[in-house]
């Protein structure tokens, strides 16, 4: 037997279970017996203890806990007065046609003869209200908060000559990668015309196919604004952008893209596919790219060339693979996707 709990502890554990929503008796019953008892003392309290009364008056009463205090119960009245009368909480007569208030468990005795209908009722009421409050106040504070986080702001977008510039502090990153046997691509994140974060790439040092330069800045950014979106940024990259990249720059509403050599083998700003020029996609960045594309693609054909000599004087073993035809023209031969290129080696594994 439970232990006897006082009127308030009575309102408290029913306003407690008024916070759910469609709970059934025979699963209170397996989960947790004291409450299921509990729910059925309250509905036996809309009975009268002295007296009675006819099937009618007392469906309608049932109907009132189930619509108040029980409201969070999923059952009819029908199915709660059989309940109620299997387990003695609702008496009888012989003809069935006169019902009362039966026994109540004993732990429920005591507080129930301070209790009645209508103030368990007004006490649910009023925990409900409340609960609803801070839900409605929860759910306020989280769409200010995704308010503030994409928000555009206004100020102005970098010149032409900024463009130069953030694109060289890409190309930085990319020597990075080269000097880590990583196909050189370099990335810069830039807010109010400073370098927020920087990135390279690393997908076959890292394990990581996702690991492209433009992500690994996009992350960076991320921690440095404590913000997963992004949108009052601007994103440089050495190469154009992939698929997987561009939509990760939607997602963190990066406002401009700015990129360095075309890619007609994976490209997503317009090589292959334009990502950010699809009408149906929720955001569009503005894209510009050739900011030192020269200077990128013969980064990346350097590159190349040297895995090419590597493979020539034994470094590289024959079996591995290192471009068709690169050249100068890296447009024709350089891809995110440069597994096809240069086997292991590539900027994906």
């Amino acid at each position: 037997m439970a232990e006897a709990i006082t009127e308030a502890q009575w309102h408290e554990r029913m306003a407690r279970m008024s916070r759910r929503h469609g709970v059934l008796l025979s699963s209170l019953r397996e989960r947790d017996a004291s409450d299921f008892e509990l729910v059925l003392a309250s509905a036996a309290l809309h009975l009268p203890a002295e007296g009675t009364i006819d099937e009618r008056a007392a469906n309608e009463l049932l109907k009132q806990f189930l619509t108040g205090a029980g409201s969070f119960v999923d059952t009819d009245h029908v199915e709660l007065r059989r309940w109620l009368a299997d387990l003695g909480y609702l008496q009888r007569s012989d003809r069935g046609s006169e019902y009362r208030r039966g026994r109540l468990p004993p732990w429920l005795q005591a507080a129930a003869s301070g209790l009645d209908a209508e103030r368990l009722t007004a006490s649910v009421a009023a925990a409900q209200v409340a609960d609803a409050e801070r839900r409605a106040s929860r759910k306020a504070a989280w769409l200010a908060q995704q308010a503030r986080a994409i928000e555009v702001s206004e100020a102005p977008l970098s010149t032409p000559a900024d463009d130069a510039f953030f694109m060289r502090q890409a190309i930085d990153q990319a020597h990075n990668a080269w000097a880590l046997g990583e196909v050189p691509v370099g990335a810069v994140v830039v807010r109010d015309g400073k370098v927020i974060a920087t990135g390279f790439n690393q997908p076959v040092g890292n394990h990581d196919p996702t690991a492209h330069a433009e992500i690994q800045a996009l992350r960076a950014a991320a921690e440095a604004l404590d913000n997963y979106r992004l949108p009052e940024c601007e994103l440089f990259v050495t190469l154009e952008p992939c698929a997987m990249c561009a939509g990760a720059m939607q997602h963190a509403r990066i406002r401009r893209v700015v990129f360095g050599a075309r890619d007609p083998k994976t490209g997503a700003c317009g090589s292959v596919i334009d990502l950010f020029g699809v009408e149906r996609l929720n955001h569009h960045a503005s894209v510009r790219g050739d900011v030192l594309g020269d200077e990128c693609g013969r980064l990346l054909s350097q590159f190349f060339a040297e895995r090419r000599e590597f493979k020539r004087s034994g470094v590289l073993p024959p079996e591995a693979e290192v471009g068709d035809d690169v050249g100068d023209d890296v447009g024709n031969d350089v891809g995110h996707d440069v597994g096809n290129d240069v086997g292991d080696d590539g900027r994906d594994e």
